[in-house]
This record gives C-alpha cells, structure tokens and sequence, in this order.
C-alpha cells in the first residue's frame, strides 16, 4: 500500500494530464464513484473528498465530488425510505439511530442540519435514518447539501494543497464555513416554511 502512495505522487502530474485529457469520462467514473460511497461505503468518505481535489483541483474536485454525494444521499434517502420498516426494526435502538430521532424530534431540521456540519458524525448512516423521519425529500436535499459543503470543500482543499502545496487556500474554506452558518440561521424560518417539513 505504501508503495501505491508514493507511485500515485510521483505520477501525480502525469495523473492531471490524463483526467485533463478526458474532461467527461475521469468526472462521470469519479461521480459514480462518489454516489456508491455514499451509498454502500466501499470507502471512506474523507478519502473520495481527498482525492476528488488530488486528482482534479479544489474547485472542480469540489463540484464533482458534491454532485456524487448528492446524488448518493438522495439514493440513501429513498432506501430509506422504501425499508423504512426494516429499517427500524434492525436500528431502532441503536445508539446512533436514537440519537438522530432525539435530536430530529427537539430541533428539526436545525438539528438535521447541524448533523450534517458536525465533524464526525457518519452522515452516510444519516441519510438512511432521515429517510425514516418525517421529512420530505425537498428539506433533506437541501439541508444535506448545504450542511455537507463545508467540509467536502475542506476535504478537496486538503487534496489539492497536499497536491501541489497551496497553504494559503484554507483560508477560503473558513469563509465558506461562515457563510453557510449565516444563511442557515438568518434565513432559518423562512427556510423551514418554504420546505414545508411533513409532519
């Protein structure tokens, strides 16, 4: 394994060129990757975000790995879903599981969302366990994606400075981080109303 690493660094420029060279099939086989991570975690997660920004920059590694978990969460969500009863007869009482129901049943999608931002957390479990909570598929969307940014950025960030060494980037991801807490909270009950939370 450790010899991989070292081959994969030495041939990391030859590895741009070549995924530079096919713009749509190295992002489409990358999203796909990304999707079924997150929908059967071959591996973990930090890693696909690690290495979306060793292979394709901050920014496009970014973009491409965000769409792939959005995509694999939706998946995730509706599984839920669909075995909601299954699913709550093999977890509902684990301890991860009640912590969510607790959590979801105290602050909502506030709550949800700050699932989603916390360090840690395996939210590749929550969205199978928010399929099973009252929540419609509009609200999960979108406190998934806007909780997730931060730290899939953070993850693309640390691949591309480990890339190519680049320090001063980490600074745009604390204002990416201010940002989505300030448009959650300001807009917090506009939020809720427009997503209409099932009850």
């Amino acid at each position: 394994m450790f010899d991989n690493i070292i081959s994969l660094w030495n041939n990391r420029e030859e590895l741009r060129l070549f995924l530079e060279k096919h713009p749509i099939l190295g992002p489409f086989l990358f999203i796909v990757f990304q999707a079924m991570q997150v929908v059967i975690a071959p591996v973990p997660g930090e890693a696909t975000g690690f290495l979306a920004g060793f292979f394709f920059g901050a920014f496009k590694g970014f973009l491409i790995s965000t769409i792939g978990i959005t995509i694999g969460s939706s998946v995730a969500f509706y599984i839920g879903r669909f075995f909601r009863k299954k699913f709550l007869n093999k977890y509902e009482k684990s301890s991860q599981y009640l912590k969510v129901k607790k959590i979801f049943k105290k602050y909502g999608l506030t709550g949800a969302f700050l699932l989603y931002l916390f360090p840690g957390f395996p939210k590749d479990i929550l969205n199978y366990f928010l399929g099973i909570m009252p929540l419609s598929f509009k609200a999960f969307i979108f406190i998934c994606s806007l909780g997730r940014l931060p730290g899939t950025f953070a993850l693309s960030l640390q691949g591309d400075v480990v890339y190519g060494g680049y320090p001063h980037q980490i600074f745009i991801l604390f204002g990416l981080c201010g940002i989505a807490f300030i448009v959650f909270f300001l807009f917090k009950r506009r939020i809720e109303n427009w997503l209409e939370i099932n009850s």
